[in-house]
C-alpha cells in the first residue's frame, strides 16, 4: 500500500527559556520546490502562506502544542492583520521595516487588541527608539555582534520592559554567556534545528471555496452579513437566484434579490443552498460527487421531518457537508476544525451525535447498503421503518436529479 506524498507546509524552530524548556515556536516559510537564488523574496506571500498552513491546512495546537507561534509580519500585514486570536501568536516586526507614524499607530492598535510584539534582529539604532516602549520581546542575532557589542546592547535594553531573546545560539558557550548577561529566551542550532512540518495543502481555488463556506456557515452571521457574503460573489448570487426561482422550489412569484431571498426563505435555508452552490465551484470534481452530496443533504432534510421538524435546514447542511473530505482531499476532522460551524453540526459530522447525527448515520449506511449498521431501534422511536426510509431515499434521488439537471 503506497502512502500519498505530503506537502511541506512550513518549518518550526523551538524557543527556550533559561531552564531549556520550550516556551514557543518560530514558524518559518518553506516550499516543496527550490526557489531560484535570483528570485525576489515576497515577505507578504511567505507570511500569508505560513498563516494559511497554520490555521487551515493543519492544526495550530498540534504544531505549537498550545505555545505561542512567532510569525514574521511585513509592514502591509501590520497595517492589515489577519483576524486571529492574540494569544495564539507573537507578531515579529521585521528589521527592514521603516518605522513610520503609520507603523507606530498599527503597532499600538495590535497591542490594544492583546497581541505580543517582538522586534526581530535588533541592533542599536535610533530608528527603533519610537517602538522600544511598545514591544514585549527584543530578538538579538548573535553572529552579528561581538561580545563587547552584545554586552552593551543587553545593558542598554534593561531599562525597557521587554524580554530579550538571543537568536542563533550555536554552542553551549554562547548559551551560557547570553544567560549570564541576562537574556530571557534562546533559539538556535545548539538547542534545536528547524523542523519541517508536512501535510496536505489545499489549492488556492479550493481555499477560496472553503473560506466562503466558513463565512456562510458562521454561527454568528446575521441576515445582513449573509446577504453581503453571497452578494460579494457574482457567480454564487446568480446561481442561488436561479436555483430559488427554478421549478424545484415551485414558487409562484419571482425572487429577484439576495436580500429578498434571505428574508423570504430564512437564513438557515439560504445558508444550506449557498453552501451547496459554493461546492459546485470546485469544477475539478466529478458530477457524481456533487450529486452524492445533494442526495445526502436532501435525505437528511427529509428525515428531519420525522426526527426534528424545526431543524430541517440544519439536517440538510449536515448531509451536504459530509462530503467535504472528498471535495477537498483531506480528512473531515481537519476541514471541520478549519471552518466556523455550529457545534451541533460539527458533532453530527464527526461523531454522529444528536438527532442530525442519527440522520447522517442512517443516510450513509443506507447509501452503502449496510443495513445491519443502521440504528433501527433509535429510528423506531420516530416511526421510521425500512419501507419508509426506502421511499425517502427514492424520492430524494429523484429530486436531486431534477435540481442538478
Amino acid at each position: 500500500m503506497t502512502t500519498e506524498p505530503k506537502d511541506i507546509l512550513l518549518a518550526r524552530q523551538a524557543i527556550y527559556n533559561t531552564k531549556k524548556e520550550v516556551v514557543g515556536y518560530e514558524l518559518l516559510f518553506r516550499e516543496n520546490t527550490d526557489i531560484p537564488k535570483t528570485a525576489v523574496f515576497d515577505g507578504n506571500r511567505a507570511t500569508s502562506r505560513v498563516l494559511l498552513s497554520l490555521f487551515t491546512e493543519s492544526d495550530i495546537t498540534t504544531i505549537t502544542h498550545g505555545l505561542p507561534a512567532y510569525i514574521n509580519f511585513t509592514a502591509e500585514l501590520l497595517h492589515n492583520p489577519p483576524l486571529f486570536e492574540p494569544n495564539t501568536m507573537v507578531i515579529e516586526v521585521l528589521e527592514d521595516i521603516c518605522i513610520t507614524d503609520k507603523i507606530i499607530s498599527s503597532l499600538k492598535k495590535l497591542k490594544q487588541k492583546g497581541f505580543t510584539l517582538a522586534l526581530d534582529d535588533f541592533v542599536m539604532d535610533e530608528k527603533y527608539s519610537p517602538i522600544l516602549e511598545l514591544v514585549d520581546i527584543i530578538k538579538l542575532e548573535l553572529p552579528e555582534m561581538d561580545d563587547d557589542a552584545l554586552t552593551k546592547t543587553i545593558a542598554s535594553l534593561k531599562k525597557y520592559n521587554a524580554r530579550i531573546l538571543a537568536e542563533k545560539i550555536e554552542t553551549p558557550e554562547m548559551f551560557n554567556r547570553c544567560k549570564e548577561l541576562g537574556c530571557d529566551m534562546f533559539q538556535g542550532y545548539f538547542l534545536s534545528k528547524p523542523e519541517i512540518i508536512k501535510g496536505k495543502k489545499i489549492a488556492a481555488s479550493k481555499m477560496a471555496v472553503l473560506n466562503l463556506i466558513s463565512e456562510i456557515q458562521a454561527p454568528e452571521i446575521d441576515m445582513d452579513g449573509l446577504t453581503k457574503v453571497i452578494a460579494r460573489d457574482p457567480a454564487l448570487s446568480f446561481k442561488l437566484l436561479k436555483l430559488i426561482n427554478s421549478a424545484a422550489f415551485k414558487r409562484s412569484n419571482t425572487i429577484d434579490s439576495i436580500h429578498r431571498a434571505v428574508t423570504l426563505l430564512g437564513i438557515d435555508k439560504i445558508k444550506s443552498w449557498a453552501s451547496l452552490l459554493a461546492l459546485s465551484k470546485l469544477d475539478d470534481k466529478p458530477e457524481a460527487l456533487h450529486y452524492t452530496a445533494l442526495v445526502r443533504a436532501l435525505m437528511c432534510e427529509k428525515l428531519a421531518e420525522y426526527i426534528q421538524l424545526d431543524a430541517r435546514d440544519r439536517f440538510y447542511t449536515v448531509g451536504l457537508l459530509s462530503c467535504l473530505d472528498a471535495f477537498f482531499d483531506q480528512q473531515l476532522l481537519e476541514i471541520v476544525k478549519s471552518i466556523s460551524l455550529d457545534d451541533a453540526i460539527s458533532d453530527a459530522l464527526l461523531n454522529f451525535k444528536g438527532p442530525a447525527g442519527l440522520a447522517l448515520h442512517t443516510t450513509l449506511n443506507f447509501e452503502k447498503s449496510q443495513w445491519h449498521k443502521i440504528n433501527w431501534q433509535a429510528l423506531s422511536k420516530y416511526e421510521l421503518t425500512v419501507k419508509l426510509i426506502n421511499e425517502i431515499y427514492f424520492d430524494t434521488t429523484k429530486l436531486a436529479l431534477e435540481i442538478s439537471s
